[in-house]
């Protein structure tokens, strides 16, 4: 028996597993265009078009959404995006069921710049060894606001006590600043105490990487103090959270510090110890001419002062010269220091033939020559208590050495001395006068004896 089966096909009815008009889906209803994937980044679709703007150390939130308009399930489901750092998008584990749809998840801190990409989605259908991807354009942009602050301080000569203080202020941030203020917490110095280029604490724009000058000049008592500089601004940028609501912008603020010292009037004369004069002090300048008082000059340069002058024979060098706290002719060598007075000449002598000549020169760091005792007599007032015509005590000066008055009578008794010395005596001054003549003496008086010994000795046996 033969059965014959006839069906009718209604209008516009489809057959199973016929495939729409104009569809790209194959083999079961997959194709290329079944996979689809949409990206938002911190709530803001179309970011590949328009970047939403983000804080620099942020949350970035991106979320990619596929869809499976196909009938075959999708397995081994990812998710790339270069510009995610690592690569790091979670998926959920599973395949993608056909008409279905996945959310995979991406959370990271936002960097300084315009971060744009391509984000890739694929999955495989293993029963038709096919693997289908989608693409979708994604990225942000970075705000970066960075405010510093630097300062320099020039203190003025010591007395005047002031300070001036330079404050830099720059803009490392991608976003120009608007209206930063610049002041001083530890200086009492406000926004208006502090000269911007000609804006009172207030530099108006500040563009990326630029940089501005604002100076303060103050006045402190001697001492050290410290400034505390303070600077801030905005770059007036609304940006983006991480649930896609909008932030205001942050003020920005930068501090500096720095310490300095304002030195007192006294601090002019401090590389002199205190208590020493200077080398300057209480001397003549060299050349120049020192007055007696009775008009006379003296012609004598700085120096230390000199021994006490003594009265010697007509023509004779006298010693040199030294400070008298009697008064008297201020003799060279030591600056306003005091000669002694001459004697007086005898009747009918000449003026100066009793003195020896430069009798009050005074031998020092600087040599010069004066007039004679006699001269410096007749010009000088007598001490008080000396009768007129008499010869006045010579001084003694503390560090002043003693002059004997008789060279020959000290001459006369040192060669008596010499004579009756004797030998040993003799050896013994040698001695003292040289170290090597010990060494010696010591062998001739053990010497000698043994030599006499022995030649008694010889003549007796002979």
């Amino acid at each position: 028996m033969v059965v014959a089966l006839t069906g009718v096909v209604l209008p516009g009815a489809a057959l199973p597993g016929a495939v729409p008009p104009g569809s790209a889906a194959w083999a079961g209803g997959v194709g290329d265009g079944a996979l689809t994937v949409a990206v938002t980044v911190n709530g803001r679709d179309h970011s590949g078009v328009r970047p939403p703007e983000l804080r620099t150390g942020g949350q970035v939130v991106k979320r990619y959404r596929l869809v499976n308009r196909g009938e075959a399930h999708l397995y081994g489901v990812r998710v790339a995006d270069p510009e995610v750092p690592s690569g790091a998008v979670r998926c959920p584990g599973g395949p993608l069921a056909a008409l279905g749809e996945l959310e995979c998840v991406a959370r990271f801190r936002a960097v300084s710049g315009t971060h744009r990409g391509t984000v890739r989605a694929e999955g495989s259908v293993p029963s038709l060894r096919r693997v289908l991807t989608a693409t979708a354009r994604a990225g942000y942009t970075g705000v970066a606001g960075a405010l510093r602050l630097t300062e320099r301080i020039a203190v003025a000569p010591p007395g005047r006590g002031a300070a001036t203080v330079t404050y830099t202020v720059t803009n490392h941030g991608n976003r120009p600043l608007h209206a930063v203020l610049v002041g001083d917490t530890a200086l009492g110095l406000r926004a208006g105490a502090v000269d911007c280029a000609g804006h009172p604490g207030t530099v108006p724009l500040l563009a990326p990487g630029a940089s501005a000058r604002c100076t303060a000049t103050v006045r402190r008592p001697p001492g050290t103090h410290r400034s505390t500089g303070l600077a801030s601004g905005s770059d007036r940028v609304t940006t983006y959270g991480p649930g896609g609501g909008r932030v205001p912008p942050p003020t920005l603020v930068a501090r500096s510090s720095a310490v300095f010292t304002v030195a007192g009037p006294e601090a002019r004369g401090a590389a002199r110890p205190p208590g020493r004069p200077s080398a300057a002090a209480g001397r003549e300048p060299v050349g120049n001419p020192v007055r007696n008082p009775a008009g006379g000059p003296v012609r004598g340069s700085a120096g230390a002062a000199g021994v006490p002058g003594v009265p010697g024979a007509p023509g004779a060098l006298g010693a040199p010269g030294a400070p008298v706290a009697g008064g008297g002719v201020p003799v060279p060598g030591a600056a306003g220091a005091v000669a002694v007075p001459g004697p007086v000449a005898p009747p009918g002598a000449a003026p100066g033939d009793g003195a020896a000549d430069g009798g009050g020169a005074g031998t020092g760091a600087g040599a010069g020559d004066s007039a004679g005792a006699g001269d410096a007599a007749a010009v000088a007032p007598a001490p008080e208590g000396v009768p007129p015509g008499a010869v006045p005590p010579a001084p003694t000066a503390p560090d002043a050495v003693p002059v004997p008055r008789d060279e020959a009578a000290v001459a006369a008794r040192r060669a008596a001395t010499l004579d009756h010395e004797g030998f040993l005596g003799r050896l013994r001054r040698r001695s003292r006068e040289a170290d090597d003549l010990g060494v010696v003496s010591m062998l001739l008086l053990l010497l000698i004896p043994a030599a006499v010994a022995a030649a008694l000795l010889g003549n007796r046996r002979s």
